[in-house]
């Protein structure tokens, strides 16, 4: 038996975080990543708990475990809070959470780290990798519907994978925040961003559709959407009408179990309505991304996709991130005991 010492674990803030060095890139190929081995079964993934507290008016918080084989090797869990006033009325973000990797082979702890920061660019990440398989590589005209943190990382993303974007036209219901969210990304990206007036004007005639809000209404209209788009649902409900789904060539989610057990999101509705079956799902993204189902197929074709979201992301990026922590000596260690008690 091994000899018992004082044991430690690693704490990283969010500047420790971004300095270990957390950027779009490394979200994208991360995520890519977590995809590919869910695919291979090399996921342990539970569904998501959910503990509301109201979730539309007060908020909820997510428990969202998983085990990562390969060679990520690790257990973790997302502990992530969402509350929906938290900007208005505390001066907080909406989304406040942390990561907890744990060896897998000992179940010890190995690292405390926020995962505020992590999440907002893994959800974008997400559509990354949906567009990079799922969109018109010469993508020119982007829609983004909302102009929250989840509205900037989505456009982070899309930046990322592809080359060829002209304008992005963004559209939320404050004229101060959509024209904010365009100064603050073209700035950061340097991109067209303009804000426009209504959820048509953005839609019309765009290639690639986000929408990344709290809405639980049909936003988004079927007459809007143009052949060959890639439509990416972000928020946790319901962002468009029925039809867009329905009039979709082929429908995508990161893991369709996970869509189902969350209950809330368009694509549970319809399910639960009997209005689409399992069978009219497409395809779990890593399909795609390994190759065992083809992604886009030609010019014309309108992919609908929804990633719940999925804990084995948020593991994979902070498994990295604690790798590169380790090697640059970021964080603070700290001691869960220095002798075992009852042991």
């Amino acid at each position: 038996m091994e000899k018992q010492s004082p044991l430690e674990f690693l704490y990283l803030s969010q500047e420790d975080v971004k300095a270990a060095g957390l950027n779009m890139k490394l979200a994208i190929e991360a995520v890519e990543e977590s995809f590919k081995l869910h695919a291979r079964n090399q996921i342990i993934l539970p569904p998501k708990t959910v503990l509301d507290l109201n979730e539309r008016k007060r908020g909820r918080v997510n428990a969202m475990p998983a085990y990562v084989n390969g060679d990520i090797d690790v257990c973790g869990i997302k502990w992530i809070a969402g509350f929906p006033q938290n900007p208005v009325k505390y001066g907080l973000p909406r989304a406040i959470g942390i990561t907890i990797l744990n060896d897998s082979h000992k179940g010890v702890p190995l690292v405390i780290m926020d995962g505020t920061l992590i999440s907002a660019m893994r959800t974008g990440a997400a559509t990354g990798v949906g567009a990079k398989y799922l969109a018109r590589k010469d993508s020119e005209t982007i829609a983004i519907i909302g102009s929250s943190v989840q509205a900037k990382t989505q456009l982070m993303a899309l930046h990322e994978v592809l080359q060829n974007i002209k304008l992005v036209k963004v559209y939320s219901r404050s004229r101060e925040s959509r024209e904010l969210y365009a100064k603050e990304m073209s700035t950061l990206l340097n991109l067209n961003v303009v804000p426009v007036d209504s959820a048509e004007l953005a839609v019309k005639n765009a290639d690639v559709i986000v929408t990344a809000t709290t809405a639980d209404e049909p936003i988004v209209k079927n007459a809007w959407i143009k052949p060959g788009s890639f439509f990416s649902h972000i928020g946790s409900y319901q962002e468009e009408e029925y039809e867009v789904v329905l009039n979709s060539d082929k429908i995508v989610v990161d893991d369709w179990e996970q869509v189902e057990h969350r209950g809330t999101p368009i694509l549970a509705k319809m399910y639960k309505e009997g209005l689409i079956k399992r069978e009219d799902i497409f395809a779990n993204l890593g399909e795609i991304v390994i190759g065992k189902k083809p992604g886009r197929e030609n010019n014309d074709e309108r992919i609908f996709f929804l990633p719940i979201g999925m804990g084995s992301e948020d593991i994979v990026v902070a498994k990295k991130i604690y790798e590169n922590a380790l090697k640059k000596g970021i964080g603070i260690k700290l001691k869960l005991w220095i002798k075992p008690e009852l042991f």
